[in-house]
């Protein structure tokens, strides 16, 4: 194969392979390990990113209906009156019906039921920008910076899992670490030393670009020190691991591509089908991300009969992720899924004229669980919000919760991160928002060594005092977060005895916060108010 050849098809086709620049300096050769060795919990956990680009009308996913009059008096054109949406039970929780009516096994509506669904209200960033690329980058870097001229060139998923390759070019993993299923590999999996993921159309078209890469010509019999030797151990790395991930997935497609046992739908569907597929004939990759497009719906979003394009992709949704979660069970790798949705930002909260929305802010995400042993289930919210009674000066939602509260439950909960991994990822830390438990010891409940924790008086003025119990010495950190998930105030870092201490908390700015403890590696929450 020429030189040119080569390059065009594993760069074009495979778009995948971590490259580091040392490589050019050095040997080719590699080992593989397990890519649970990547991870430290040594699991087998699994986790599923679904982007809905475009940015999602969260006010029409999840509707406000405790706000009727100002939610019709926003939405002339595209209010749906609450015989056309979905009521969970006598809450207050109303889907749109897209996502349950027609949908495999009531979609989203059955999920919530058993506690495999949690809807988070409120997600967005500060000073959110209003372009589609820059919002998206912003979500797949985990970086906030506005700044159009700083550019965002790792995601957060391949920071992470770079900082774990530490013997990397040498070790590598036997299996691809991330899989996104499309033709290119997103923001999200690209890091310093390249990219930490794949991109996958076709399991058979990977494994055919892959075969007969590999140099034959013997790397000793290149001359040493010269640009030959570079080029050559660039090409021999590059075709080496392209070798050995497409035999990796299309050996796991052939032994589990007639396993699933779900008649998936068309669409997304057959993107889950594929990671069922992968998944079931023994695949170790961690992390797999696919795309729903078409959300930016400035005209026609919805039409008369209250369907329509946005009902269309939300039916699509919910199809594809019930028909895998149930996949999932029946074929009983359902205790390792969990997954979430990003989008990169929410519609405006009043319509446009031409039945469709603008770009917004704050929005909603889903997140879900193959078994409620994954999952806290439920709505989450603040004080009943949105509140389009406050919207900001561009007619937007307010967020509440920033988006990495959920990426920094995933790392440290789902991905076994530790609290420095957090911060090293975001460059700043973030509470875990604690939606999702852990499948050995749960980083987010109280613990023998803990008996109690409490703020009083709650609400308080400025001025209260957090009282904790300790029962067993040992390491503790001890913080006030904000409900956006920053740390506003930090109590005790550092060794502690067995007692009771008591903590003076002084805060100036009105808001909801919460008290993190953390003793060991687990963790125990109290939030409170403060009103001044």
């Amino acid at each position: 194969m020429k030189r040119r050849t080569f390059i065009k098809s594993t760069a074009a086709g495979l778009a995948s392979i971590a490259i580091a620049p040392s490589i050019l300096r050095g040997k080719p050769d590699y080992k593989t390990y397990d890519n649970n060795e990547l991870f430290s919990d040594d699991d087998d956990n699994i986790m599923i990113i679904i982007e809905l680009f475009g940015g999602n009308d969260g006010l029409n996913t999840i509707i406000p209906y405790e706000q009727e009059d100002e939610y019709r008096r926003l939405r002339t054109n595209l209010f749906i009156p609450q015989e056309h949406s979905t009521r969970y039970g006598t809450s207050d929780l109303y889907l749109n019906s897209a996502l349950v009516d027609d949908v495999h096994n009531d979609g989203f509506l059955r999920l919530l039921d058993e506690g495999r669904l949690a809807i988070v209200q409120g997600i967005g960033y500060d000073a959110p920008t209003q372009s589609h690329f820059r919002s998206r980058d912003i979500w797949h870097s985990g970086i906030n910076s506005s700044d159009p001229n700083e550019k965002l060139l790792e995601g957060w998923i391949g920071r992470y899992v770079a900082s774990k390759l530490t013997n990397y070019p040498d070790g590598i993993p036997e299996h691809p670490i991330a899989i996104a299923l499309g033709s290119s590999v997103p923001l999200l999996f690209k890091s310093n030393i390249g990219h930490m993921g794949i991109a996958l159309n076709s399991p058979e078209t990977f494994s055919t670009l892959g075969k007969g890469l590999t140099p034959k010509i013997n790397r000793y019999n290149v001359p040493e020190n010269t640009n030959n030797e570079k080029e050559f151990n660039f090409i021999h790395v590059i075709a080496s691991q392209s070798e050995l991930y497409s035999k990796a997935v299309f050996d796991a497609f052939q032994n589990g591509k007639d396993k699933p046992t779900i008649n998936y739908s068309q669409g997304l569907s057959q993107r889950f089908k594929l990671i069922s597929q992968l998944i079931s004939g023994g695949l170790k990759t961690k992390i797999y991300y696919v795309n729903l497009s078409n959300f930016d719906s400035h005209a026609q979003q919805m039409q008369s009969d209250y369907k329509g394009a946005h009902a269309t992709l939300l039916s699509r949704l919910a199809g594809a992720v019930s028909e895998f979660l149930d996949d999932a069970v029946r074929q009983g790798f359902h205790k390792r899924i969990t997954g979430l949705t990003i989008s990169e930002f929410g519609r405006r909260a009043y319509d446009n004229g031409s039945r469709g929305t603008d770009h917004g802010a704050g929005s909603m995400q889903f997140v879900f669980g193959g078994s409620d042993e994954n999952i806290e289930g439920g709505y989450y919210r603040v004080d009943g919000k949105p509140d389009l009674y406050d919207l900001d000066q561009y007619g937007n939602i307010r967020h509440d919760y920033d988006f990495r509260r959920i990426y920094a439950d995933f790392l440290e909960t789902w991905l076994g991160a530790e609290k420095q991994d957090t911060l090293n990822t975001f460059g700043e830390q973030f509470l875990p928002l604690g939606i999702l438990k852990s499948r050995k010891t749960s980083v987010r409940n109280a613990i023998p060594g803990m008996s109690s924790i409490n703020v009083s008086p709650n609400p308080s003025f400025g001025h209260s005092v957090l009282t904790i119990e300790i029962l067993k010495a040992g390491l503790a950190e001890i913080s006030i977060y904000s409900i956006e998930g920053r740390e506003v105030l930090k109590l005790h870092q550092g060794f502690i005895e067995p007692g009771i201490y008591n903590f003076n908390i002084n805060i100036n700015n009105t808001g909801r916060y919460i008290a993190n403890a953390i003793l060991g590696h687990s963790r125990t929450t109290y939030p409170f108010i403060v009103i001044k």
